[in-house]
Order: C-alpha cells, then sequence, then structure tokens
C-alpha cells in the first residue's frame, strides 16, 4: 500500500512547497493514512529546508555567531560581578551605559544572524503575536512525545495523526488556523469535525480506508471561505479509476450508532436514582433513550433499543448492581468509573467479588519490611500487572511477531502470559452469562426483524425466497432446506440456517455478526463479551503485549518502540491510560472499604504509587 523511502514523492513536495513560499497565503494539506510515513514525510521536509539554509549561509555564519554568543556571555558576566555603589561616580555610569549599549547591539546582531532566510522556512511570522507562539511552543515543551514537532513547526511544518498527544495536535491545529504553519502532513484526524481550511489537499497515495466519505471530508478542507475562490486537490500515486470513482460517487447515508451500552445504562440507572431533582434527571435519562439518531428514519428501532436496555437491567440486577428497586449499590460506582472499558469493568469486578485478589496480595514478613522492604514484593506487583493487562490493556500483536528470534529483543519481554486459570475461568463464567441473557435478547429482538428484507440479498436486494417471503411457492427447496434442523431458525439470518445454524449458536459464538438478523442492528461490539483469545485470518493465535508489565520492570519508553513494536504516541498513550485506570481502582477502593488495612486496598494503592513514579520519569 505505501511506498519504500527510495519512491518517496520529494520532487512533488518541493514543487509544492515552493508553491506554497510564493504565496503567503497558500497552505496545503499532505494526506497519508499510515503515522510512521506521516511523520517521516514531515521530516524529510524540515530536512529539505534546514539543508538549503545551511548551503546559503555557509560556514562563516556559525562562526560569526558563536563570536557574538562568545562576547554576549562575557559581558553578562561582567555586568553581574559590581555594580556602581556611589550613582555621583560619572565615570562608572557611562561604562555601565557603554556595556549596556554594546550589548543591545549584540543582541541585536545574534537575531540577525539567527533569522531565518525566508526561501528557507514555510512559516508566516507575521501571521501571529510573538506572545502567542511562545505560549503554544512553551505547552510543547511540556509533551514529552512533540519535542520534535516543535522545531518543525518554528519552520511552519507540522504533522497531525491519532498516536500525537492532545498537546501537539491542538498547537498544530492553532499555528495552522493563525496562518503561520502552512504545511501539515495528516491522516484522516483531519477529516471530522476539525476547522483548518486550506489552499491545497494532496493525497499521497492509495488506501482501503480512503472512501467517497473520506474523500468528500478532506478535500472539503480545499478553497477556504473568504479567502480562496477554488481549492486544489491533487493525487499522487492514487489509481485513475479509484480517482473517477471517488469524484462521482455519492456520500454514504449518515446512520446512528447503537447509543447504548450496560454501563450506560447503569449510570442513567444512577443519574435517575442519587441526583437532587429526580424529574429533571428522569427527563434527561429519557430524551437519551427516545432521541437517539439510530431511531431517526426508523421508529421501528425503538423497539430494539426498549428491549436492549430491558436486558441490561436484567444482567444488572442478576450481578446485583442494582437493587429490586433500581437503586445502584455495591460495586457499580466502581464500574462507571471504569466504564470506558466495559467488559472489562464488570470483569474486574466479579474478580473481586471472587475473592481472588486476595489470593494474591500477600504481604513481605515483617523482618523484611523492617529492612525496609516495600509491604508487598514485586512477585505480588507483577501478578495484579498481569491480570489488569490482560483485561485492561489488550493490544494484540500480528501472530508472525512470535517467529522473531529472542536475540533481537533487548529488555522486554514483549508476549503476555495468560491469564491464571482461577481468573480466566471467572471470564468464562462472565462470558456465559452474558450469552445467556443476550442471546434471549436475539430471539426477542427477531421477532420484530424485518424478514422480507432478510431475505434479500444485501446489494442487490435481490429476494431469493424463503418461508417469510410472498414468493413462498418458488422457493420451496430453501424453506424445505430450512426445515430440516432439529431446533428453531427464526433468530438467526436465512442465509445461514442452510449451514446447519440454528437459535442455539446465538448462545454459543462470542461473533453473532455472521449469523444474527441484519435489521436488528446489534452488532458483537454492542455485546459486552470479552474473548480471551483471537486468531487471524489463518487461524494463528495472536498473542497479546506485554507492553504494561515490560515498562514496569525497565521504566523506559525506548525498548517499547523496538521490542514492543508501538509508536511513541501509542506508547505514551496507552501508558497514560493504564495509570489513570489504577488511580480510578484505587480511589475507588479506598472510597468503598470501610477497612483501610484492606490487603487488596494496600496492595492496589502501592501499584499505584509505583506505576506513576515510574510514568513521571518519562515525563520529566
Amino acid at each position: 500500500m505505501y511506498y519504500s523511502l527510495c519512491n518517496w514523492p520529494s520532487d512533488m513536495i518541493q514543487a509544492l512547497a515552493t508553491n506554497v513560499q510564493m504565496n503567503d497565503r497558500d497552505s496545503s494539506t499532505l494526506r497519508r493514512f499510515s503515522v510512521s510515513l506521516v511523520e517521516r514525510l514531515a521530516k524529510e521536509t524540515f530536512q529539505h529546508v534546514t539543508n538549503k539554509e545551511q548551503i546559503k549561509r555557509g560556514s562563516d555564519d556559525a562562526k560569526k555567531r558563536l563570536e557574538v554568543e562568545n562576547k554576549l556571555r562575557k559581558l553578562s558576566k561582567r555586568a553581574g560581578k559590581k555594580q556602581p555603589s556611589d550613582p555621583k561616580e560619572s565615570h562608572v555610569s557611562d561604562n555601565m551605559v557603554m556595556k549596556e549599549t554594546e550589548q543591545e547591539m549584540l543582541h541585536q546582531k545574534l537575531q540577525e544572524l539567527r533569522r531565518i532566510p525566508p526561501d528557507c522556512t514555510y512559516a508566516v511570522e507575521s501571521a501571529a503575536d510573538r506572545k502567542i507562539l511562545d505560549t503554544i511552543f512553551q505547552r510543547l515543551q511540556q509533551a514529552k512525545t512533540a519535542n520534535q514537532l516543535r522545531f518543525y513547526l518554528e519552520r511552519g511544518i507540522g504533522f497531525h495523526h491519532p498516536s500525537l498527544n492532545s498537546k501537539g495536535r491542538q498547537a498544530v491545529e492553532m499555528l495552522f488556523r493563525l496562518g503561520f504553519a502552512r504545511v501539515v502532513t495528516a491522516t484522516g484526524t483531519l477529516a471530522l469535525g476539525i476547522n483548518m481550511p486550506c489552499k491545497t489537499v494532496v493525497f499521497l497515495d492509495d488506501s482501503v480506508s480512503l472512501d467517497a466519505l473520506q474523500y468528500r471530508q478532506m478535500s472539503g478542507r480545499a478553497g477556504r471561505r473568504g479567502f480562496d475562490v477554488i481549492g486544489n486537490v491533487i493525487f499522487y500515486c492514487v489509481p485513475l479509476p479509484k480517482v473517477q470513482r471517488l469524484l462521482k460517487a455519492s456520500v454514504p447515508q449518515l446512520r446512528g450508532q447503537f447509543p447504548l451500552s450496560i454501563s450506560l445504562v447503569l449510570r442513567l440507572m444512577m443519574l435517575a436514582a442519587k441526583s437532587d431533582d429526580k424529574m429533571d434527571a428522569e427527563a434527561k435519562a429519557l430524551s437519551l433513550l427516545q432521541h437517539s439518531m439510530l431511531c431517526y428514519d426508523k421508529q421501528k428501532r425503538q423497539i430494539t433499543l426498549k428491549l436492549y436496555f430491558m436486558f441490561c437491567l436484567q444482567f444488572l440486577l442478576k450481578e446485583r448492581f442494582l437493587d429490586l428497586n433500581g437503586v445502584p449499590h455495591g460495586f457499580a460506582g466502581l464500574v462507571t468509573h471504569l466504564h470506558q472499558h466495559e467488559p472489562a469493568n464488570f470483569i474486574f469486578v466479579s474478580f473481586l467479588v471472587k475473592g481472588l485478589f486476595h489470593k494474591i496480595c500477600i504481604p513481605t514478613d515483617q523482618a523484611a519490611r523492617k529492612a525496609g522492604a516495600a509491604r508487598f514484593p514485586d512477585e505480588v506487583m507483577e501478578s495484579l500487572l498481569l491480570i489488569l493487562a490482560n483485561i485492561f490493556g489488550r493490544i494484540y500483536l500480528p501472530a508472525c511477531s512470535t517467529e522473531r528470534s529472542s536475540a533481537t529483543l533487548h529488555q522486554s519481554k514483549v508476549f503476555l502470559d495468560d491469564l491464571p486459570e482461577e481468573f480466566a475461568e471467572a471470564v468464562n463464567e462472565y462470558n456465559r452469562s452474558i450469552q445467556e441473557i443476550f442471546g434471549c435478547f436475539f430471539l426477542s429482538a427477531s421477532k420484530h426483524a424485518d424478514m422480507l428484507e432478510e431475505c434479500q440479498l444485501p446489494l442487490s436486494k435481490t429476494s431469493f425466497g424463503g418461508a417469510w417471503s410472498p414468493q413462498e411457492s418458488n422457493s420451496e427447496f430453501i424453506t424445505q432446506l430450512t426445515g430440516l434442523q432439529n431446533y428453531p431458525t427464526t433468530a438467526v439470518s436465512p442465509f445461514v440456517t442452510l449451514s446447519g445454524i440454528t437459535n442455539l449458536d446465538l448462545f454459543k459464538t462470542t461473533n453473532v455478526d455472521s449469523i444474527s438478523l441484519r435489521t436488528i442492528e446489534v452488532l458483537s461490539s454492542n455485546i459486552p463479551l470479552l474473548s480471551l483469545t483471537k486468531y487471524d485470518q489463518h487461524g494463528r493465535k495472536m498473542p497479546l503485549n506485554a507492553y504494561v508489565i515490560d515498562f514496569y520492570r525497565h521504566g523506559s519508553l525506548k525498548p517499547l518502540l523496538t521490542d514492543n513494536m508501538l509508536h511513541l504516541g501509542d506508547a505514551y498513550n496507552v501508558l497514560n491510560e493504564f495509570q489513570l485506570t489504577l488511580s480510578s481502582i484505587s480511589t475507588s477502593f479506598k472510597e468503598l472499604c470501610d477497612n483501610k488495612e484492606d490487603l487488596v486496598v494496600l496492595a492496589f494503592e502501592q501499584l499505584k504509587d509505583t506505576f506513576f513514579q515510574k510514568f513521571e520519569k518519562i515525563k520529566s
């Protein structure tokens, strides 16, 4: 999909950059779909202008700058040694004035020597106030993963992708809108919801992600209202037939996402139960449930949402997160604090309820603690990290990565071990409970499916008949085949009944997308199951990344890039998210547990503090 370094479109980039420099109002975004290549392109553009400056300046400028800097340093030392004790000493005052004047002239000369030639930068200094620029660049200094970005932005070059932290993305967006930065390389993160109009948009290669909607959103940046009459869209290394399809294709119809999850239902119940204004809280909850965009054009979907809500309540009652009056209690607060990690939040609570963590959190003996050892040894901390990484920090590696020689790994273990047997059994028990409840949901929701549409091919809409079709007499063979099963097939797609799939399979499989009725519009992602194993298209098991335990052991980001195959921005973001999860768990334990000396509470507090200290070191 992407091109090797020797095939990079450097000539085209330089030609575009020259056009940007010739017109102060021009600005361009260069679109790729790979994070590493986006950064590489920005780096090569930066190197192009810095090399051009070195050639233009020559070696004498560097010597002159060094001489002026040395003179300024000497003058500063002399000025700090002695101040005039008597203002009547006129000769001393005159010397001070002369030194200050000389120092000011040297400062001006140094600024002239440091000033970047106009044809060696894409930045427009007059576009933004210096104080605003200093504030933006100061924020970038605090961002560990955006250090290099500052040097690029000072030359008017930026990059934008999902692995870049929020401070870096905001800096690029602000400087581009101000007109200071005029060349930005980006992935699809600039496609939706960001105001960054420009003059020219360049698509640098083809990608499966480049569809009609992405094209419209990206190309729509070209041609700024109030500045440009027209905008330019350039395709590079995109096949001409695909370009023609993108230009002619209509934008896909916008559809709402499925709005509910078990965690959201619990949060709504908590809002309704604990709000001071009960009527207002209930009105807000009902507004969210009744006015989903998913039901905008098909009110029949409202029935599916109501059924889903009912089965979510059934699960919450069964697991004792709600009492019989619908009031949240127990570990409901902890679950809602970790709502973004569903289903890991429910699985974590099941571990707590079964007392599995108490079997692990064994403190060190008194003699070791008197000698200065921590309350819990590293073996306990790593056991907790193994469990938490398996449910909260799941990042899969390609199956082929297991073929790498251990000699190529320097400091990391890379591959995460499986959950301990007792914990794995608890996960399987949770999955069985979810499959039972939501299998019943699919049976109930199937009664409201559009069976006429189910008997049509998805794209051509050609009807193949079936027991529910008006052309029943013309499809006796298919009807006969679907009726040969020992169990009903009314809740599964008519396409899969020919393969022996029945309603019972809805209670067994973790991936119902291929067998459920598509007009119900509920996917596997809406069913909070946690599959402990994942296989690629060749049937090979995909290992989990052990980045959490590896970082805990060596406390460095660099091995996570070389050994664990993480991008720098991704590594920082996932570690930050994990330490925030630890903080939420530890804080919730302190609020929920009356016994402050509980071993599990103390163990998680120690783990949170230790991990936080290691994480703070990579931020500094």
